[in-house]
């Protein structure tokens, strides 16, 4: 446990420089050396009753009821509201069936989260896999909202201004908020980089050695969720590294951990399956090329004034459910390339503050302060450089500008009167901002996929370039023998063309195409998603789309939320399910 639950204090000492705890007459008895622990019940209550623990419950009461609440906007909870959230879920259920990712089934992402959501996989064969799914989406909002007083026990000790400002930021910041709507990479890497982040530093400090290793283990963990938490990994290996005291037993403590972290629950697919897996999560995740998306858009996200923005990309205060923030994947941001300057301009302010805030405090920085500052500049810089750009992203960076501002803001707070009034127009910013988000969340609706089932019997061998849909219908699990396993039809696509998606000429390969059709060929249902989503996984041609078209009959008429279902000509479906093929022949 991170020595944070220390007094609070404004100047960081070094952990060697910390005080020893006072004991009680009866320290030396079980019972007194429970309530002298981390875990006591005195030590528990001098923390949450102190004014930064009043500030940490606070914002962790706020973040978790924004989070639930948008899991109460009809459909959000069993609807069908991501893409990737049915990757996930039904990668790990995949694994209980005895298929592995790599070797049964393309993906392109580390397995760390299909191995997180296993008992929730297991979970679906008792009650449902839609029913599964709501239970991995609620996890994921105590996921994100998890991080709040992790982030808030790391700066504790620097006072309620900077708890408040770490820990407010945080709770209300969009790209947060919309990404733990369901189940996304980002909201469990974060929480597992904040555990080892708060194993890996007391008061700003690096903690012991052996705290250090424990901490390399959960970001090897982190980084088996997803690589991107390489970044604070590596960023806390330079400082292990630049530290004298104790430098050799706290690198080799470190990196041993790392490398125990990740190996371990990557081994079983690195055995199995080790060109794939390595090709597949590195280099197809590399090459690939996505719709573009303007810098004004990426800043937007970064900078939280999504809420202000229409979906569309213009500045609106009354934008409602049609905000980027609610949108959020389906907000049109690959075509707003006009969004603006205003995004730019509150990027460059909100450096300006974090500049003058440091260089204000007047002492050198901490090893915490480094960490935040470092791993936020190089997530921006990664989220921003990279081909591809999705709302979600912009989490990546979020724990890290919490940490950074908060810090800022108690140095430019300055004295106490002034900090009282801070924390005053902080609190009322905090509100303001809660309002407006749940005065736009408040209309929101997804649609369910459950009337699909009524189409499409048990045990048809179905293929969909977005098995979310299937996943919300029931009709995921349990596939017939020779039925092709599409879990993620956007990473087949990548690994079958060595990372080129369909944006960046997939349809131009001949093999892929070929692939694809004898897929498809297999299939008695093929499910199609709405908003044409085929367009960008499938790599469809006129041949594909004319033998397709001779193949398939439509079964039903298309849905704006579950797309366009097709059954095979010819096919006889079980009684009481219709045959698309004859209601076709009788039309005409």
């Amino acid at each position: 446990m991170s020595g944070n639950l220390s007094t609070p204090g404004d100047v960081a000492n070094a952990p060697g420089q910390q005080t020893g705890n006072r004991r009680s007459g009866d320290a030396d008895g079980f019972r007194g050396k429970w309530q002298n622990s981390a875990f006591g019940a005195s030590r528990l209550r001098a923390y949450w009753a102190s004014d930064a623990g009043k500030v940490i419950l606070v914002a962790t009461v706020l973040a978790l009821a924004i989070r639930l609440f948008t899991l109460t906007r009809p459909g959000f909870l069993t609807g069908v509201t991501e893409y990737d959230d049915g990757v996930y879920i039904g990668g790990s259920i995949r694994i209980t069936e005895g298929q592995l990712p790599y070797v049964n089934f393309s993906t392109v992402q580390p397995p760390g989260i299909y191995e997180l959501m296993l008992p929730v996989a297991l979970l679906a064969k008792a009650i449902s896999t839609v029913k599964a799914l709501a239970v991995a989406r609620v996890l994921t909002a105590l996921a994100s909202t998890a991080c709040i007083p992790l982030v808030g026990n790391l700066v504790r000790y620097r006072g309620a201004v900077v708890t408040a400002v770490a820990c407010g930021a945080l709770a209300v910041y969009p790209p947060d908020i919309s990404t733990a709507h369901t189940l996304l990479l980002e909201p469990w890497m974060n929480l597992f980089c904040l555990i080892a982040v708060n194993l890996a530093f007391r008061r700003g400090h690096l903690e012991r050695p052996v705290m250090l290793g424990w901490a390399g283990v959960v970001l090897g963990f982190a980084g088996v969720i997803k690589f991107w938490a390489a970044a604070p990994a590596l960023v806390l290996l330079v400082l292990c590294l630049l530290l004298k005291t104790d430098r050799g037993r706290r690198v080799r403590n470190y990196v041993l951990g790392l490398v125990v972290g990740f190996v371990i629950p990557a081994a079983p697919f690195l055995v199995t399956a080790p060109v794939t897996f390595i090709r597949s999560t590195i280099f197809d995740q590399a090459a690939r090329e996505g719709s573009p998306v303007a810098f004004g858009v990426k800043m937007a996200n970064l900078t939280g004034l999504i809420d202000v923005y229409s979906d569309t990309g213009k500045l609106m205060l009354n934008a409602g459910a049609n905000s980027m923030f609610a949108a959020g994947e389906q907000a049109g941001i690959g075509d707003a390339h006009s969004i603006g300057w205003l995004p730019v301009l509150a990027a460059i302010v909100l450096i300006a503050l974090l500049v003058v805030g440091y260089v204000r405090q007047g002492r050198r920085l901490t090893a915490l302060e480094l960490l935040s500052l470092a791993t936020a500049v190089i997530a921006t810089i990664m989220v921003t450089a990279y081909s591809a750009f999705f709302y979600h992203y912009a989490d990546f960076p979020a724990p890290w500008i919490a940490l950074s501002l908060g810090g800022a803001a108690g140095a430019l707070a300055g004295h106490r009167r002034w900090s009282k009034v801070a924390m005053e127009v902080f609190a009322a910013l905090i509100l303001l901002v809660t309002v407006l988000q749940v005065r736009e969340m408040y209309p929101l609706q997804r649609t369910g996929a459950q009337a699909l089932a009524s189409q499409i019997p048990p045990g048809a061998c179905l293929v969909t370039d977005e098995v979310s849909l299937t996943i919300a219908a029931d009709r995921f699990a349990n596939l017939p023998p020779g039925c092709p396993d599409i879990v993620d039809s956007l990473a087949d696509t990548l690994v079958l063309s060595n990372g080129v998606s369909v944006q960046g000429g997939a349809q131009n390969m001949p093999a892929v195409v070929a692939q694809w059709q004898t897929w498809l060929s297999k299939a008695d249902y093929v499910l199609l998603s709405p908003a044409q989503g085929s367009r960008r996984r499938i790599p469809w041609t006129p041949a594909l789309s004319a033998w397709f078209n001779a193949e398939f009959v439509p079964d039903g008429a298309p849905s704006g939320a579950t797309g366009q279902l097709y059954q095979r000509v010819n096919y006889t479906p079980p009684a009481g399910y219709p045959s698309a093929t004859s209601v076709a022949q009788s039309a005409s």
